[in-house]
């Protein structure tokens, strides 16, 4: 664990934090001990629950933010009210990210990454703020990754844990269906707007130096890749066409089927915006630059 401020721990995951693990935050206040995700990996989850946890936040519904939740029973479970249906029904999971219609076998989907089996027992909201005991959590609501992800805000330390809003090369991430772009944009803008003196994200940092700078890069990777994707479209283009074509990620990492598929949501999301900015129109399966 690295302590960022007093009672406010990061905890980092396992293969450098990346995916199928996240870093963490362990909370200790005098009255309330908190985690934040339960994806760090088992051993570093011992960790804490050596120091004990009285409530566990999921930031949102993904697996590489619960990857290690087995090890965590009789534990009130915390999240976002919007987030709460997608990490309770896997039917309603399956519907709302789009797999159902990305022809990906279900079945080996969920033995890689397993459905939880939990029951949200606290349903959170934006602003609300939970003493911990010297140590505020504020719930800072920040969709577009998802439709209920969060990040929270500590004002005693001015720090902020931006969960998946994650500062890095990478970029945001909107590659299922209930992604939104200009969701994902306004979360930005929230989070920089807060003024945080240090940012701690659930795949890179913790940040102290140009953090303002760190914000404006990360969203300005959207436009890149909307101008980008008009260069693909300097011939016209079916969707179908951009599949396989690294227009967001220059490498697939395994999943390979999967990675490939979320982009291709992505780039959908991207010529939808485009076309409502008017720089692109459709005629039948062609998308066409304007």
């Amino acid at each position: 664990m690295e302590e960022i401020a007093p009672g406010i721990f990061l905890v980092p995951g396992e293969n450098k934090s990346l995916f199928p693990f996240c870093a963490c935050l362990y909370l200790k206040g005098r009255n309330l001990r908190v985690l934040i995700d339960a994806g760090m990996g088992n051993t570093r989850m011992d960790a804490c629950l050596h120091e004990g946890i009285d409530a566990l936040i999921l930031t949102h519904c993904h697996f590489d933010h619960q990857s290690t939740i087995g090890h965590v029973r009789g534990i009130s479970v915390w999240c976002h009210d919007v987030e709460a249906p997608y990490l309770e029904d896997r039917d309603a999971y399956i519907r709302e990210t789009g797999i159902f219609r990305s022809g990906i076998d279900i079945d080996r989907f969920f033995k890689r990454h397993p459905f939880p089996d939990l029951r949200v027992d606290k349903r959170l909201a934006d602003g609300e703020r939970i003493d911990l005991g010297g140590l505020t959590l504020q719930v800072v609501h920040a969709p577009g990754h998802t439709p209920g992800h969060c990040a929270f805000y500590f004002p005693e330390a001015n720090f902020l844990f931006s969960a998946d809003v994650a500062l890095n090369t990478f970029g945001p991430f909107y590659g299922n269906d209930f992604g939104d772009i200009e969701d994902f944009i306004a979360s930005i803008r929230k989070l920089k707007a807060l003024g945080a003196s240090t940012v701690a994200t659930s795949h890179s940092g913790p940040f102290r130096d140009r953090l303002e700078e760190r914000f404006s890069q990360y969203e300005d990777i959207i436009y890149r890749r909307d101008e980008l994707i008009l260069e693909y479209l300097s011939g016209n283009q079916t969707l179908a066409g951009f599949l396989g074509k690294h227009v967001v990620y220059k490498y697939y990492p395994k999943p390979r089927d999967v990675t490939m598929w979320m982009e291709l949501v992505q780039v959908e999301k991207h010529l939808q915006r485009l076309i409502e900015k008017g720089r692109v129109r459709k005629e039948g399966d062609l998308y066409i630059k304007t």
